[in-house]
């Protein structure tokens, strides 16, 4: 009877512990962030270890929690605060939200090669990073497959990888896991030199496989025409998907669009497409027409400085004029005249749902009347 009263007594307490309680203070109690203000501001190379241990036992203080003796132990036992420190060993310690904001000021004064968080008893708050910017340093070899590691269990939900050299093996690494990942949505890879054969193929998989991500920035590489294609390809396979694709400065073409035409009238969720800096001119446009009629998810096109004259800014005024949905148009730094500016005036006439028109603030060679360059001011 006593070890059954045992089994209960731990199922309850098993139950109860899975039990979660939400609460909320009044509106006047409710601090969403807040920034500490240093009183000097100073280079990390003249910090002291004595400035380091200060600035984190204020962070203590600030947050309410008592400084950490094992972290202060281990502080005091570097030599050099300008050189990379072995280990920082914190496993086993209890980490909540504010001890976690707190060790701030030593992370971000002390660089360390290893960090130990094994056994930490980290909150639920304290132990999930959504967003990670790893910006101009190569992503290459092991820091690819440690990423890629991590990204196969993560809660990540923005990555930032500008200039971060992944095309070839890195990227067909990263992706690997990305196909995986289901909590990802915004993945930013401008600047990488991504082409269009081999690191196409491998974005190509990755939208067909993952269906999180939301946005896609691909701008400054070098997708080209083969590139958009793969891209268009996986997005036909998508049913839901990606909203936001950038693919400004990708040496594409006007022979690309018909890539784009073939799947615009399929897209269902696709609402922001930037297809800026790219030599598209006025046939590209017109190759797309009838399929931006058609499609009725698109919010917003980025076309600025495409090539396009008065003649692409007419095929883009029939465009607006039956479009029920688009809301902004960007077109500068294009020769668009006064006639593309007088078309698109009469098609905002007819169109309901467009919210922002972007034109150049000074127009090129001719005048414009004074009556029409108001209308042109959404």
């Amino acid at each position: 009877m006593t070890g059954h009263s045992e089994e209960e007594a731990t199922s309850q307490s098993m139950k109860e512990g899975r039990e979660k309680r939400v609460s909320f203070p009044p509106d006047e109690q409710m601090v969403s962030d807040f920034v500490e203000r240093r009183a000097e501001l100073q280079e990390a190379d003249s910090l002291t270890l004595t400035d380091i241990i200060l600035a984190y036992k204020q962070s203590c203080e600030k947050h309410h929690v008592k400084p950490n003796p094992k972290a202060l132990d281990q502080l005091k036992q570097i030599t050099c605060v300008t050189d990379r420190a072995r280990c920082f060993d914190l496993s086993g310690e209890k980490l909540d939200y504010c001890s976690c904001e707190s060790l701030e000021e030593i992370l971000k004064s002390v660089q360390f090669d290893f960090i130990s968080l094994q056994g930490a008893e980290l909150e639920e708050n304290s132990g999930c990073l959504w967003r990670l910017d790893a910006c101009n340093m190569p992503m290459v070899d092991y820091a690819a497959q440690a990423l890629s590691k991590a990204l196969l269990t993560s809660r990540l939900t923005v990555l930032h990888l500008e200039n971060t050299c992944l095309s070839g093996k890195p990227l067909f690494t990263l992706v690997g896991a990305l196909k995986r990942n289901v909590a990802l949505q915004e993945l930013y890879l401008c600047e990488n030199n991504l082409n269009g054969y081999q690191d196409s193929m491998q974005l190509g998989d990755l939208l067909k496989y993952n269906s999180t991500l939301k946005t896609l920035d691909l701008s400054n590489n070098t997708m080209c025409d083969s590139g958009l294609e793969e891209i268009c390809d996986a997005l036909s396979s998508q049913k839901t998907g990606l909203r936001t694709l950038i693919l400004s400065n990708n040496h594409i073409t006007h022979l690309g669009m018909s890539h784009l035409q073939n799947i615009l009238p399929r897209l269902k969720t696709l609402e922001t497409l930037n297809l800026g800096k790219n030599i598209l001119e006025n046939r590209g446009i017109h190759t797309l027409k009838e399929s931006l009629m058609i499609n009725r998810s698109l919010l917003q096109l980025g076309l600025a400085s495409t090539g396009i004259t008065c003649e692409g800014a007419v095929t883009l005024a029939e465009i607006l004029a039956e479009s029920p949905q688009i809301q902004r148009l960007d077109v500068r730094q294009n020769q668009v005249l006064a006639g593309g500016l007088m078309a698109l005036a009469l098609a905002l006439k007819i169109n309901r749902s467009l919210i922002r028109l972007d034109l150049d603030q000074h127009l090129k060679e001719e005048k414009v009347s004074c009556q029409l360059y108001p209308i042109l001011i959404i």
